[in-house]
């Protein structure tokens, strides 16, 4: 096959992927189980009641905990789940006598206990509004046991009697009082707050609950749910009633992290296919997506939330890229005298953000040349700030993902358009190389906790931005065509807790491979070309992808989400 074409098969597979995203109006990505306990608790009319019951009691683990990642991660699922298990004791008093009763009273004394039992110096991540939500939970389980009688609940009779769970992780447990006198601060509620709001909801002053939102409050089904629960009722209950009915029939009865998540979804899926050069044929819908996306305002990846750098510096770089009119001075509004802030209000700046900002400026003066005395020193004060964040060991980390192979993936792509005109650039590609050649596992795959397919594929993206960097050994997740039809992965996403958006992982396995393959083709291509003319060589690199290790002669140079987060 000539080099620079798509094989059949993954020409196939990305029409499948498009094609799929294009029909789905809500997005792909992996149940949540703190989103779906929580709607369990606010919205027990919602229909799947019984599944979301099922699903819950399948995901708790040997150690009680629920959720996934380090114990850090699963503090808040586990809390969502016990105080959704809890309500339910509390307000169906003859079930408590049951054989399911008493299923549900031990998984929560399960997952209490795994809660006052965590590894020492167990960290929370940063995920969004992790210091509002945990304290407000530790506040409402506590609560509810003070309701519970050890009599009616033998199960639960060693927590009932027992202290109650003040401190968790190093942030204490709130009551509903301390909320609402926190909250009766505020003159108004911020948008920021309408993601998080089934955490507040029930200490929320009335003057301070939103009013009539026109899509999922918050883009969150459980934010929605509480809405219903405590809002005086408005023509919007129904808008808000119907939306998340039909998100529950998306996913059979469970809940996602946010929805719905189609423009952050497709600005993800179309710049991992547009960089792997996988865009061929599809233009014409990517740009449909891309003018529907754009506004002058910003772009906002989930309706109900505020507009962000990172879906609007997306959103720039591909309207850029396809020939479309955009205005990169839209971002102007995230900008700071150092860096670009994710959204506004932010506490802790984000550096995949930041690599989407500099991604959008490098594509927009590519574009026009002229703007060049303006974007220029935009480029090389975010450039510096880049750099500013790359770890000693040459990665990058983020908020946004819990692997750092993620960030120094998103990092290493904008860096490497400027690499040749700025010697730091470049030194921090060929780091972030040597960080990933270390950090490999013995059977050629990568993963910050396990071996995952999606982290695999963010390594040989940094491996192969690094001039002269040469992929080390097979790469064993990456062996086979990526598949759409199977759709698990890990949940290594930051939204309050863990996700899997799955669309826009294959997306980047599609494109992982595709370059693979094609690097791989053009090292036998002048292999065999150097062979018919001249000795190889002596450098060599090991075949990548599966194929046989052998030694071939390299090509000549040059061929080659706090809610203060």
């Amino acid at each position: 096959m000539p080099l620079g074409t798509t094989p059949p098969q993954t020409a196939s597979y990305v029409t499948d992927l498009l094609s799929a995203v294009d029909r789905d109006p809500w997005g792909s990505t992996s149940p949540s189980v703190y989103e779906t306990a929580r709607v369990q608790t606010w919205a027990p009319w919602l229909p799947g009641r019984h599944t979301r019951w099922t699903w819950l009691f399948a995901q708790q683990h040997p150690d009680g905990l629920w959720g996934e990642g380090t114990p850090g991660h699963r503090v808040l699922p586990t809390l969502s789940t016990v105080a959704a298990l809890l309500h339910h004791l509390a307000e169906d008093g003859d079930e408590a006598r049951t054989l399911q009763g008493r299923h549900r009273a031990e998984a929560a004394a399960r997952g209490l206990h795994a809660l006052t039992t965590l590894p020492p110096h167990t960290e929370l991540p940063d995920t969004a509004a992790i210091e509002l939500l945990v304290p407000g939970l530790l506040g409402e389980i506590n609560q509810l046991l003070d309701t519970l009688h050890p009599s009616d609940h033998p199960d639960l009779a060693p927590v009932l009697r027992g202290p109650r769970l003040t401190t968790l992780c190093g942030l204490p447990a709130a009551t509903t009082a301390e909320l609402t006198r926190w909250l009766m601060r505020r003159p108004s509620l911020p948008a920021k707050l309408h993601h998080c709001f089934e955490g507040i909801a029930a200490a929320c002053p009335p003057a301070l609950i939103p009013t009539a939102p026109t899509t999922l409050l918050g883009g969150s089904p459980a934010a929605a749910a509480a809405w219903l629960a405590t809002a005086p009722p408005t023509p919007a209950h129904h808008t808000q009633r119907t939306l998340l009915e039909a998100l529950a029939a998306r996913y059979q009865g469970l809940l996602p992290e946010a929805a719905p998540i189609t423009a952050f979804e497709r600005l993800w899926v179309l710049t991992a296919l547009e960089r792997g050069n996988l865009l061929s044929g599809h233009e014409a819908l990517a740009r449909s997506w891309v003018t529907a996306i754009l506004d002058p305002h910003g772009v906002a990846g989930v309706p109900g939330l505020e507009p962000d750098a990172d879906d609007t510096a997306l959103a720039l770089h591909l309207a850029a890229r396809l020939g479309l009119p955009h205005d990169h001075t839209v971002l102007d509004r995230f900008r700071t005298p150092t860096h670009y802030a994710c959204y506004l209000g932010e506490d802790t700046g984000s550096t995949t953000a930041n690599a989407h900002v500099l991604l959008a400026l490098g594509s927009c003066l590519h574009h026009r040349p002229t703007e060049a005395p303006r974007l220029v020193p935009l480029i090389d004060t975010l450039t510096r700030w880049l750099l500013d964040h790359q770890q000693p060991d040459g990665s990058w980390t983020d908020k946004w993902h819990a692997s750092p192979y993620y960030a120094t993936a998103r990092v290493t792509a904008a860096l490497h358009s400027t690499a040749t005109s700025r010697p730091a650039a470049a030194a921090a590609l060929r780091s972030a190389a040597q960080w990933s050649i270390d950090t490999q596992r013995p059977d050629g795959s990568w993963g910050l906790h396990q071996p995952t397919a999606e982290e695999s594929a963010y390594a040989l993206q940094i491996l192969m931005r690094s001039p002269g960097t040469t992929t080390p050994a097979p790469l064993t997740h990456l062996t086979r065509q990526p598949d759409p039809s199977h759709p698990q992965h890990p949940a290594l996403w930051h939204d309050k807790t863990l996700y899997a958006p799955t669309a826009i992982i294959h997306a980047e396995l599609l494109a992982a491979h595709h370059a693979l393959t094609g690097r791989l083709d053009a090292v036998e291509q002048a292999t065999a070309d150097q062979t018919a003319s001249t000795p190889p060589r002596a450098e060599t690199v090991r075949r990548p992808f599966g194929r046989e290790a052998a030694a071939v002669p390299l090509p000549a140079p040059g061929n080659g989400r706090r809610v203060t987060r």
